[in-house]
C-alpha cells in the first residue's frame, strides 16, 4: 500500500537567532513509502504517533565548527529526536507488529528503523547512546506501567527525558536536606514542573520562576511555597526576600545564574542543567556573569548536568520509584499537544521562545492516530 510519508527537513544552519520555519526546518510533504513492500534488511517499519521538541535539538543545529556534546545535525536530513511509534513490519527478532518504541527517530510519518544490538533492560542499567543522529528505539513495555494508567505521552515528560533529568540532578548533586531551600528557574517547564514535585517530596521550600502568571499559577499548583514571574519580578529582588539558597537548579542561565551565586548560602549546590536564555545568541552577547569571585568565597559547588551520564546508576531507581509515585497521584504532569507533523516545526521554535504565556509543562506533538 503506497502511503504520504511527509517528514520535517533540517534545511539549513540558523546561526544565533531563533530557527525560522520554512527556512531551516522545512516540512517535506513530497515522498512516500510502500508500507507492504520496502525492504526492512533486517529491521522494522514504525509509524510515528508522537515527537517531543526538546531544547537539546537546538544545540545539534550550531555551526560545525562548534564542538559540544552532542553531534551535529546533517543538513538535507530529517530532524532526529525523540519519538512515540508503533511497529508495523518487522523482521527483528523480539520485535512485533503493535509493539509501541520510544526513543531517537525521524521526524516523519513512516520509518524504517535499523535495530539495535542487545537487550534494552532498564532495571539492568542497560541503555542505549541517545546522543547521536542515528534511530535508537526501545520497547515501552520495559518501563513498569502496573496498572496500565499511564499515557503514551508521560515517555516525553514525567516518565522520559524531563523527568529522568530531574531525578538524576537533584539525587546525584542536590544532597538535599528536608527543610532546606531550593530555586528553580524555568519551573513550568517538562523539567522544572517535575522537579518541583519531586524536591517537595524530600521535604524542601521550592522557589520557582517562570515567564507567565499563568505559569506562576501552575507552578503553585505543582507544590511550589515561592512562585513569581521574572518578566515583572526581577529574580534578584524575588531571591533577597526569600532566599538564601541552598540548591539552585538553573535552566536558564545569564543573569538569573549571578542572582542565585549572590543570595546563596555557604556550600551551596548549583546544578547547571540547561541555558535557554543563551541558546539563540553569539557567545559575544551572553550575559557577563559578575559576581564569579562569590564561588570560591562561598565555597559554592557548581556541577555540570547531562542525564546519560547517570542512566546506569540511577535509572533502575528511577524507573521503580517514579512510576509508584504516578500511580499514587503523588506525581502528576501537564502537556501542551500540537496535531500534526506539518505543525511540529512551530511547536519546536514556541518552545524555544522562553516564557510564553500559553505554554504549560511539556510541549508533545501528535503527528497520528494509532
Amino acid at each position: 500500500m503506497l502511503a504520504p510519508n511527509p517528514r520535517v527537513v533540517f534545511a539549513k544552519r540558523p546561526g544565533t537567532g531563533l530557527p525560522v520555519p520554512g527556512e531551516h526546518l522545512v516540512y517535506d510533504a513530497t515522498r512516500s513509502i510502500d508500507l507492504d513492500a520496502v525492504p526492512l534488511n533486517g529491521g522494522f517499519l514504525t509509524k510515528t504517533l508522537m515527537l517531543s521538541p526538546e531544547p537539546f535539538l537546538r544545540e545539534r543545529m550550531r555551526d560545525l565548527s562548534v564542538d559540544s556534546y552532542s553531534t551535529h545535525a546533517v543538513v538535507g536530513a530529517p530532524m532526529v529526536g525523540f519519538v512515540l511509534a508503533v511497529v508495523l513490519r518487522s523482521e527483528k527478532e523480539g520485535v512485533n507488529p503493535g509493539d509501541h518504541m520510544y526513543g531517537l527517530s525521524h521526524w516523519e510519518a513512516y520509518t524504517v528503523q535499523p535495530y539495535m544490538e542487545g537487550r534494552v533492560d532498564f532495571k539492568a542499567g542497560n541503555y542505549p547512546d541517545w546522543t547521536g543522529d542515528t534511530d535508537s528505539l526501545i520497547k515501552l513495555n520495559a518501563v513498569p506501567d502496573p496498572q496500565g494508567k499511564y499515557p503514551w505521552s508521560s515517555y516525553f515528560s514525567v516518565l522520559g527525558g524531563p523527568g529522568l533529568t530531574a531525578f538524576c540532578g537533584l539525587e546525584a548533586y542536590g544532597n538535599a536536606k528536608k527543610g532546606e531551600t531550593i530555586y528553580i528557574s524555568s519551573g513550568a517547564s517538562g523539567v522544572g514542573s517535575v522537579l518541583i514535585q519531586l524536591a517537595k517530596e524530600k521535604g524542601l521550600r521550592v522557589i520557582a520562576s517562570a515567564g507567565s502568571d499563568a505559569k506562576v499559577e501552575y507552578m503553585r499548583s505543582l507544590g511550589a511555597d515561592v512562585a513569581f514571574n521574572y518578566k515583572t519580578t526581577p529574580v534578584a529582588a524575588a531571591l533577597k526576600e526569600h532566599g538564601p539558597l541552598d540548591i539552585y537548579w538553573d535552566n536558564v542561565g545569564g543573569e538569573t545564574v549571578e542572582a542565585a551565586i549572590q543570595y546563596s548560602r555557604l556550600h551551596a549546590r548549583f546544578i547547571m542543567c540547561g541555558s535557554i536564555s543563551e541558546y539563540n545568541l553569539a557567545p559575544e552577547a551572553c550575559y557577563g556573569i559578575k559576581n564569579l569571585s562569590l564561588v570560591f568565597k562561598k565555597q559554592l559547588r557548581i556541577y555540570g548536568l547531562l542525564v546519560g551520564e547517570h542512566m546506569t546508576s540511577l535509572g533502575p531507581r528511577f524507573f521503580t520509584e517514579v512510576p509508584a509515585l504516578m500511580a499514587q497521584g503523588r506525581l502528576t504532569v501537564r502537556e501542551t499537544f500540537t496535531e500534526g507533523l506539518e505543525n511540529a516545526a512551530d511547536a519546536f521554535v514556541k518552545m524555544l521562545q522562553a516564557g510564553g504565556a500559553e505554554e504549560l509543562g511539556k510541549p508533545v506533538v501528535i503527528v497520528a492516530k494509532e
